[in-house]
């Protein structure tokens, strides 16, 4: 039995909606949304959703423009040059009452103005509606995010590698010495290697390499990652200044480089003052509708520098705090401030942060093992080092227009649910200076700061999902959560799956799972096969569903939604099923049928999976959003004994990582090998991850 896991869009007006349903009784509730517009053209959204009484098997959509014409598409098969017309792909076109499908697009305004096309031959039986939200710029005042540079340390500050440095995209960076493509940690720090740095356009790339690149001699605005930096902004290179355009992922926007030399620039020392800055407002039930999503651009990076990366390099991330030093880093990299200011600059309103260094931190596992040790001190340290520093900074009023979701402490409350034959976990068990007594100090803190929205963490369905352990994790969590000042009012709701890699749905067998197999006479349920071992939630999204129903009926708000972490648990490729399996033996036609491909469902360390669904919003019942909680590259755990991360040395090898050790369930842990400590950049992982993907990236 698993014990334990680890670790914008659109059409400016109605279109012409219609749904293929199951029965004449099916109906569709639509709606359409502008989440960006810019000067030459606006991305948006669909939500086609199913307010009938029974299931809806397909959908199609079709509209027509004057001029306006489509320049890209995701979520659906788009087809025609005007007319055009959309349908369901193979894994949206299926939905239950209740559920929701969105697909995106983005519009080239061919030089007029935003058209409204023509309804036609609607056959959508609920309401459908368009909204453009307050926050969309318009096309005559396009926001800039440069920040000034007066406060920010030029490069004569720096304590390179090498001789070179690499300006990325604004901030400078060492060269590597032996990393020969992408990043490199050499010296117990970040690197670009020579070929990935000089490739980039202008004004990136070496430093001092002539007109692409900043000069040695500049006082350009830009932060070494050296001992003595502070940096507090995302810089930007004097040379040209940034605006904010629509990115490819869902109702979010990146900061790029503008070749116009025109823009107005804010500086963040203003930004108390700017419009992003206004007040928040009233407390939202879902925190992510009509959010504008923080890309990291330390990860996004990263991303950007791999092979096919840029297909997922502008979609939001979460900014993990997992050691009191990775608040503000004494190497000048980015800390939580930075990403907050980083955030104003992209003018993002939203920003997900993991909180994660509770003493006896990960305590039934090694891989991601704390700095902090249970007892008086390590309490102590948590809580006035670590969590009222947070505390502190998310409530400074210039980040007030920030809706800030916290996620809290991945894998600290499960584990006082199955794991208390652990030692360390017998000790995170206390009342004193546990886990409880410290989350609950933690939800007290954060509870307090309006714009701040907890989720707390719940493991996943291959966890938790046993009858025993759900009745005993609902009463556990939700006990310590009703223990906190606010009670169940101190969070927004919980998140599932964090850095985990079990499927949103598993399409073959979710109908099974308190069935019997096909074939067998009724005598063979579905669940008693090996990789579920009785376990009836076989996927996250029934899961989380019920976990929320449960929760309610204990007296929790009926507001309370659920984050599924969907980074890396797409399992696509190849060895991807197409259809149920025809076998009657119930182990292989598990194996057959299921899209989930690790050995076992215990199997949580560098997987072979897939980038999973893209972040969006309310993606189906009491659900607020998809999520990418653990960034896709960053490793779980190293692969190999002996080897020591310099910077968090409390991260430990667990042999969970390890792909040739053979687990108690009797099967291969399936890692990926040689992989770093857990939070390092793993190329490799990364790239089995866009391969991987599913939906597949365009």
């Amino acid at each position: 039995m698993l014990t334990r896991m680890k670790k914008a869009y659109g059409l400016a007006g109605l279109l012409s909606l219609g749904l293929i349903a199951a029965s004449h009784s099916s109906q569709a509730a639509c709606t359409y949304k502008i989440t960006n517009e810019w000067n030459t053209g606006l991305t948006g959204e669909i939500v086609v959703t199913n307010s009938g009484s029974s299931a809806v098997s397909s959908w199609s959509v079709s509209w027509q423009y004057n001029a306006n014409r489509l320049s890209g598409s995701w979520n659906a098969n788009v087809s025609g040059s005007n007319p055009y017309s959309a349908s369901n792909l193979s894994w949206n076109g299926n939905l239950q009452p209740g559920q929701s499908a969105t697909f995106g697009f983005q519009v080239d305004k061919n030089g007029g103005a935003a058209e409204v096309p023509q309804l036609s031959g609607s056959i959508c039986s609920g309401s459908t509606s368009s909204s453009v939200p307050s926050s969309v710029p318009s096309s005559s005042s396009v926001p800039s995010s440069v920040p000034s540079s007066s406060s920010v340390p030029s490069s004569s500050s720096s304590s390179p590698i090498t001789a070179q440095q690499c300006n990325w995209y604004g901030t400078l960076y060492p060269v590597c010495v032996t990393t020969t493509s992408g990043w490199g940690w050499e010296n117990n720090r970040s690197c670009i290697a020579v070929s990935t740095c000089s490739s980039q356009p202008c004004p990136y790339g070496i430093v001092g390499s002539g007109s692409c690149g900043v000069s040695s001699s500049s006082s350009s605005s830009v932060v070494t990652p050296s001992s003595s930096s502070s940096s507090s902004l995302v810089p930007s290179s004097s040379s040209s200044s940034s605006v904010v355009v629509p990115s490819s992922s869902s109702s979010s926007s990146v900061v790029v480089p503008s070749s116009s030399s025109s823009s107005s620039i804010r500086s963040s020392s203003s930004s108390s003052s700017s419009s992003v800055n206004s007040s928040q407002g009233p407390r939202l039930d879902n925190p992510f509708v009509d959010a504008r999503w923080y890309i990291d651009p330390v990860w996004s990076a990263k991303a950007q520098a791999e092979n096919g990366g840029s297909r997922v390099a502008n979609y939001n991330t979460a900014v993990w705090m997992d050691r009191i030093g990775a608040i503000e880093p004494p190497d000048g990299s980015f800390g939580l401030r930075d990403h907050l200011d980083a955030a104003l600059d992209q003018n993002a309103n939203l920003i997900q942060v993991v909180v994660y260094d509770l003493p006896n931190r990960d305590c039934h596992a090694l891989a991601s093992n704390g700095e902090l040790v249970q007892g008086p001190e390590g309490t102590a340290r948590y809580r006035n080092e670590y969590i009222d520093v947070i505390a502190s900074i998310f409530s400074d009023p210039k980040y007030s227009s920030l809706r800030i979701i916290a996620i809290i402490e991945p894998d600290s409350l499960p584990n006082l649910v199955t794991n208390l034959s652990t030692p360390a976990c017998q000790e995170a068990a206390d009342m004193t200076h546990g886990y409880i007594p410290n989350t609950r100090y933690t939800l007290n803190k954060l509870s307090q700061i309006s714009n701040v929205y907890s989720y707390v963490d719940i493991g996943h369905s291959g966890w938790l999902g046993w009858d025993d352990n759900f009745g005993k994790a609902i009463t556990l969590i939700g006990d310590a959560i009703k223990g906190t000042t606010a009670g169940v009012n101190s969070i927004a709701g919980f998140v599932s799956n964090t850095a985990g890699y079990t499927p949103v749905y598993e399409p073959f067998l979710d109908s099974l799972a308190s069935s019997a197999m096909p074939g067998s006479g009724g005598g063979t349920q579905v669940r008693q096969a090996k990789f579920y071992e009785w376990n009836s939630y076989f996927s996250e999204v029934a899961f989380v569903q019920a976990w929320r129903t449960r929760m309610i009926a204990a007296g929790f708000p009926s507001t309370i939604g659920m984050l599924i972490d969907t980074s890396r648990n797409g399992w696509g490729g190849p060895n991807r099923p197409t259809a149920q399996s025809t076998s009657t033996n119930v182990d292989t036609f598990v194996d057959e049928s299921r899209v989930d491909r690790r050995y076992h469902r215990g199997n949580w360390c560098n997987q072979y999976g897939g980038i999973g669904e893209r972040p969006r919003v309310s993606p189906a019942a009491g659900i607020d959003a998809y999520v990418w909680v653990k960034p896709p590259g960053e490793s779980d755990g190293v692969g190999r004994a002996g080897i020591i991360d310099p910077v968090d040395p409390a991260k430990g090898f667990d042999r969970f990582c390890d792909p040739t050790f053979t687990t108690a369930n009797g099967t291969l842990t399936g890692s990926i090998p040689d992989a770093p400590h857990a939070g390092r950049w793993h190329s490799e992982a990364f790239q089995i991850l866009l391969q991987n993907a599913y939906p597949p990236l365009q």
